[in-house]
């Protein structure tokens, strides 16, 4: 185990080409009963995207009739850690690195595997881009939301991004997982479409995307919230009380499903959010696996899941995530009740 942790430190310091890509940012969520109070809008008051900097964003809480409230912060975040990983991944690929290590927002380092297919080597350089890149926009994408499933993880043992306070009420939020998975989703469309900027493509694809949701007025969001103010949480930040949570990101049946609230659009027909699928390396004849190192300071009351006698420092998201779920759910369970991750009234 020591040796395994000293080559991943290695090749975290070994980190070359990629290291000058701007990391994404962090966007601040409009927490269910936040000090200031909430912000909803219409899907046409959305702003502009902008991976570099806040400007022109707008970054509220948006209630679909098919799919319940979407966090916009969240949606464009995890569509900017799509973007990121793409690059980290096209770069080290066109590389020939076998391993690679990279950090997205928060501290925790991962370590990608990467095999190439026998005749790699035989490949014109026009070929290597082009599988380089289908490749990496898949990886971004599942990659990215590997991520977002351990920032869930490791707030509800109370990190904070900020290093302020402690986001443990927010952690498994309902909107959360589903509007996280749905923006590594729209990154990698902005990805495909390679002759239009990033920002540009993301600006249009979230308008679309999200009007196939059946988005409703910022007035329909604000009652769907005094529909569920006391019955799925209370208090405000930082004093709120969660009693719902949404744990499902997709392990089950590789989709996710939304958390509506109840007499809210009830005729709608609810869209589940499919996870991302790496058939395009199967396809090429690539093999990846990824592995990971928390590196913040609650760390070890996650690894003592997977491992109580503490003889590990590292995780496979495919493998343990699942399981330190489940046992957050239990926790839930006894805290709340039962019915903590159904969305009843």
């Amino acid at each position: 185990m020591q040796r395994l942790t000293i080559l991943i430190l290695f090749i975290y310091c070994a980190i070359t080409s990629w290291a000058d890509i701007n990391a994404p940012r962090l966007r601040p969520s409009p927490y269910f009963g936040s000090i200031t109070g909430l912000s909803y809008a219409d899907i046409d008051d959305l702003g502009t995207h902008n991976y570099e900097r806040s400007a022109g964003e707008k970054n509220p809480l948006v209630y679909t009739a098919k799919a319940g409230y979407i966090d916009i912060g969240h949606l464009r975040e995890s569509a900017d850690r799509a973007r990121y990983l793409f690059e980290v991944c096209r770069q080290n690929i066109l590389a020939g690195n076998t391993q690679f290590s990279y950090e997205v927002i928060e501290p925790a380092i991962y370590t990608m595997t990467i095999k190439y297919p026998k005749n790699w080597d035989q490949l014109s350089e026009y070929q290597q881009q082009a599988i380089a890149r289908e490749i990496s926009i898949a990886l971004g994408q599942n990659l990215a939301q590997q991520t977002t499933i351990w920032h869930e993880i490791v707030t509800w043992y109370g990190y904070a991004s900020t290093g302020l306070l402690s986001e443990q009420p927010s952690s498994f939020s309902w909107e959360d997982s589903y509007s996280d998975l749905l923006g590594t989703k729209l990154g990698a469309m902005a990805l495909q479409e390679n002759t239009t900027p990033y920002n540009e493509a993301m600006t249009e694809i979230i308008h679309r995307e999200l009007s196939k949701l059946d988005p409703q007025p910022a007035e329909t969001a604000k009652e769907a919230t005094r529909t569920i103010d006391g019955k799925w949480f209370s208090g405000r930040y930082p004093f709120l009380s969660m009693k719902k949570r949404n744990f499902d990101v997709g392990y089950d049946d590789q989709a996710i499903s939304p958390f509506r609230v109840p007499g809210i659009c009830p005729d709608a027909e609810p869209v589940l959010c499919e996870v991302p699928k790496l058939d395009t390396l199967d396809q090429y004849g690539f093999n990846a696996s990824l592995q990971m190192m928390p590196k913040e300071s609650e760390r070890q009351d996650i690894l003592k899941i997977i491992s109580p006698d503490k003889d590990t420092d590292t995780l496979e998201p495919k493998q343990h995530f699942p399981v330190i779920i489940a046992h957050i759910r239990e926790l839930a369970i006894k805290k709340t009740g039962p019915d903590v991750d159904k969305p009843i009234l």
